[in-house]
């Protein structure tokens, strides 16, 4: 695989939070890649949740850190309900 081949599955690891799940997407990816996916999904541009996994998401966030960017994602989700959207996206990083 390449660089240019990477979609957000290859570079993240999702995880359960108290508020929902938290997406790691390691520091090889630029954190305005990261905040453009969510863009597009928080303004329904993007087609990788079933529309029962979006109804279930409350709120989202990005925080960049100095091992990567995290996405917050608030609501009663689970790590596979992500980890499935996130094998749908074909945006290559």
């Amino acid at each position: 695989m390449s660089c240019c081949d990477r979609t957000i599955k290859d570079v993240s690891t999702v995880q359960k939070t108290a508020e929902g799940v938290a997406v790691h997407v390691d520091n090889s990816v630029e954190a305005k890649k990261v905040f453009a996916i969510v863009e597009n999904c928080q303004t329904g541009q993007c087609n990788c949740m079933s529309a029962e996994t979006k109804a279930k998401v409350t709120g989202m966030e990005v925080v960049q850190g100095e091992d990567g960017t995290q996405i917050h994602i608030a609501g009663d989700l689970s790590p596979e309900e992500i980890t499935a959207a996130m094998a749908r996206s074909t945006k290559t990083l």
